[in-house]
Protein backbone atom coordinates (compact mmCIF):
# COMPACT_ATOMS: atom_id res chain seq x y z
CA UNK A 1 0.00 0.00 0.00
CA UNK A 2 1.35 3.60 -1.07
CA UNK A 3 0.94 6.14 1.44
CA UNK A 4 3.67 8.80 -0.11
CA UNK A 5 0.14 10.58 -1.34
CA UNK A 6 -1.50 11.08 1.86
CA UNK A 7 1.39 10.66 4.69
CA UNK A 8 4.45 12.64 3.85
CA UNK A 9 6.97 10.07 5.12
CA UNK A 10 10.26 11.89 3.35
CA UNK A 11 9.47 15.23 4.93
CA UNK A 12 9.19 13.53 8.84
CA UNK A 13 12.42 11.77 8.04
CA UNK A 14 14.06 15.01 6.97
CA UNK A 15 12.44 16.63 9.77
CA UNK A 16 14.22 14.40 12.07
CA UNK A 17 17.56 14.23 10.08
CA UNK A 18 17.82 18.06 10.29
CA UNK A 19 17.24 18.11 13.81
CA UNK A 20 19.62 15.53 14.88
CA UNK A 21 22.63 17.25 12.87
CA UNK A 22 21.68 20.79 14.01
CA UNK A 23 21.34 19.08 17.84
CA UNK A 24 25.08 17.65 17.27
CA UNK A 25 26.55 20.90 15.78
CA UNK A 26 24.56 23.08 18.35
CA UNK A 27 25.41 21.20 21.32
CA UNK A 28 29.20 20.98 20.38
CA UNK A 29 29.33 24.68 20.02
CA UNK A 30 27.48 25.81 23.18
CA UNK A 31 30.09 22.78 25.09
CA UNK A 32 32.55 24.46 23.57
CA UNK A 33 32.07 28.59 23.71
CA UNK A 34 30.09 28.25 27.12
CA UNK A 35 31.64 25.45 28.87
CA UNK A 36 28.80 23.53 29.55
CA UNK A 37 28.45 20.12 30.53
CA UNK A 38 27.99 17.28 27.46
CA UNK A 39 24.59 16.05 28.99
CA UNK A 40 23.39 19.89 29.25
CA UNK A 41 24.84 21.66 26.07
CA UNK A 42 22.60 18.11 24.08
CA UNK A 43 20.28 18.62 26.26
CA UNK A 44 19.72 23.04 26.06
CA UNK A 45 19.71 22.21 22.13
CA UNK A 46 17.01 19.49 22.03
CA UNK A 47 15.07 21.53 24.15
CA UNK A 48 16.00 25.20 21.70
CA UNK A 49 15.38 23.18 18.55
CA UNK A 50 12.54 21.59 19.07
CA UNK A 51 11.24 24.94 19.94
CA UNK A 52 12.47 26.43 16.93
CA UNK A 53 11.09 23.62 15.17
CA UNK A 54 7.68 23.63 16.64
CA UNK A 55 7.30 28.23 16.16
CA UNK A 56 8.52 26.95 12.20
CA UNK A 57 5.64 24.88 11.65
CA UNK A 58 2.61 26.94 13.34
CA UNK A 59 3.90 29.95 11.23
CA UNK A 60 3.90 27.81 8.53
CA UNK A 61 0.35 26.63 8.93
CA UNK A 62 -1.07 29.94 9.98
CA UNK A 63 0.27 31.74 6.83
CA UNK A 64 -0.68 28.83 4.62
CA UNK A 65 -4.09 29.02 4.49
CA UNK A 66 -3.85 33.01 3.46
CA UNK A 67 -1.41 32.69 0.21
CA UNK A 68 -3.11 32.23 -3.02
CA UNK A 69 -4.10 29.12 -4.16
CA UNK A 70 -0.91 29.09 -6.79
CA UNK A 71 1.48 29.59 -4.16
CA UNK A 72 -0.66 27.08 -1.52
CA UNK A 73 0.37 24.24 -3.99
CA UNK A 74 3.63 25.27 -4.41
CA UNK A 75 4.35 25.22 -0.62
CA UNK A 76 2.45 22.49 -0.37
CA UNK A 77 3.93 20.31 -2.84
CA UNK A 78 7.89 21.41 -1.81
CA UNK A 79 7.21 21.25 2.09
CA UNK A 80 5.21 18.12 2.47
CA UNK A 81 5.75 15.76 -0.65
CA UNK A 82 9.78 17.36 -1.75
CA UNK A 83 7.90 18.20 -4.88
CA UNK A 84 9.07 21.81 -6.48
CA UNK A 85 6.78 23.28 -8.87
CA UNK A 86 8.85 25.82 -10.81
CA UNK A 87 6.68 26.80 -13.48
CA UNK A 88 5.33 30.34 -13.61
CA UNK A 89 7.70 31.68 -10.90
CA UNK A 90 9.67 34.72 -11.51
CA UNK A 91 12.73 36.58 -10.25
CA UNK A 92 11.00 38.15 -7.70
CA UNK A 93 9.43 34.83 -6.19
CA UNK A 94 13.26 33.84 -5.64
CA UNK A 95 13.61 37.53 -4.19
CA UNK A 96 10.88 36.38 -1.56
CA UNK A 97 12.02 33.23 -0.49
CA UNK A 98 15.54 34.96 -0.20
CA UNK A 99 13.97 37.39 2.01
CA UNK A 100 12.02 34.75 4.04
CA UNK A 101 15.61 32.32 4.49
CA UNK A 102 16.94 35.95 5.56
CA UNK A 103 14.24 36.21 8.45
CA UNK A 104 13.63 32.70 9.35
CA UNK A 105 17.51 32.35 10.49
CA UNK A 106 17.61 35.75 12.48
CA UNK A 107 14.07 34.33 14.41
CA UNK A 108 15.48 31.20 14.70
CA UNK A 109 18.62 33.12 16.48
CA UNK A 110 16.08 34.70 18.66
CA UNK A 111 14.04 31.82 19.45
CA UNK A 112 17.21 29.67 20.38
CA UNK A 113 18.88 32.43 22.63
CA UNK A 114 15.66 33.46 24.60
CA UNK A 115 14.84 29.66 25.01
CA UNK A 116 18.44 29.38 26.41
CA UNK A 117 18.85 31.78 28.11
CA UNK A 118 15.60 30.79 29.55
CA UNK A 119 17.24 27.30 30.49
CA UNK A 120 19.77 28.72 31.85
CA UNK A 121 18.29 31.10 34.28
CA UNK A 122 16.08 28.42 35.44
CA UNK A 123 19.22 26.25 36.23
CA UNK A 124 20.98 29.17 37.97
CA UNK A 125 23.81 28.50 35.37
CA UNK A 126 23.34 32.12 33.82
CA UNK A 127 25.64 33.56 36.93
CA UNK A 128 28.17 30.61 36.93
CA UNK A 129 29.06 31.74 32.53
CA UNK A 130 30.17 35.03 33.53
CA UNK A 131 33.36 33.96 35.28
CA UNK A 132 33.41 31.43 32.88
CA UNK A 133 33.42 33.29 29.56
CA UNK A 134 35.60 36.17 31.35
CA UNK A 135 39.52 36.29 30.23
CA UNK A 136 41.74 37.63 32.69
CA UNK A 137 43.90 39.21 30.18
CA UNK A 138 45.78 42.24 31.99
CA UNK A 139 45.08 44.09 28.80
CA UNK A 140 41.44 43.69 28.57
CA UNK A 141 41.38 44.87 32.20
CA UNK A 142 42.94 47.99 31.19
CA UNK A 143 40.78 48.29 28.21
CA UNK A 144 37.20 47.56 30.18
CA UNK A 145 38.68 50.66 33.04
CA UNK A 146 39.16 52.66 30.65
CA UNK A 147 35.66 52.40 28.84
CA UNK A 148 34.06 53.07 32.47
CA UNK A 149 34.38 48.75 33.37
CA UNK A 150 32.02 46.94 31.14
CA UNK A 151 29.89 44.87 33.51
CA UNK A 152 30.90 41.36 33.99
CA UNK A 153 27.07 40.63 32.84
CA UNK A 154 27.37 42.89 29.47
CA UNK A 155 30.44 40.37 28.66
CA UNK A 156 28.45 37.62 29.58
CA UNK A 157 25.24 38.39 27.48
CA UNK A 158 28.20 39.53 24.86
CA UNK A 159 29.54 35.69 24.72
CA UNK A 160 26.64 33.76 24.76
CA UNK A 161 24.90 36.13 21.93
CA UNK A 162 27.90 35.08 20.14
CA UNK A 163 27.91 31.49 20.67
CA UNK A 164 24.08 31.14 20.15
CA UNK A 165 24.90 32.88 16.73
CA UNK A 166 27.87 30.83 15.59
CA UNK A 167 25.90 27.32 16.59
CA UNK A 168 22.76 28.76 14.94
CA UNK A 169 25.02 29.68 11.74
CA UNK A 170 26.86 25.93 11.91
CA UNK A 171 23.75 24.06 11.74
CA UNK A 172 22.03 26.34 9.06
CA UNK A 173 25.08 25.75 6.93
CA UNK A 174 25.39 22.36 7.41
CA UNK A 175 21.53 22.06 6.58
CA UNK A 176 21.53 23.74 3.58
CA UNK A 177 24.96 21.68 2.31
CA UNK A 178 23.01 18.35 3.14
CA UNK A 179 19.93 19.92 0.81
CA UNK A 180 22.32 20.98 -1.95
CA UNK A 181 23.78 17.04 -1.78
CA UNK A 182 20.72 15.57 -1.66
CA UNK A 183 19.84 17.67 -4.45
CA UNK A 184 22.50 16.53 -6.52
CA UNK A 185 22.74 13.03 -5.55
CA UNK A 186 18.99 13.13 -7.27
CA UNK A 187 20.07 14.29 -10.39
CA UNK A 188 22.78 11.91 -10.30
CA UNK A 189 20.16 8.82 -10.39
CA UNK A 190 17.82 10.05 -12.58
Amino acid sequence: MEYEPIFPIKAIVFQILFLMVTIVIEAGILRQRLRLGFQTSVQYALVTNLATVVAGWIVFLAIEPLASISIRERMISYVLFDNLLIGGWTAQVGALLFVCAIVVFFVAIFIKAKGLELLLRADDTWEVLAPRNQKTNLRDARYARARGDASRAQSTISSFTDAVIYANAASFSTILLLLLLRTVAQEWTF
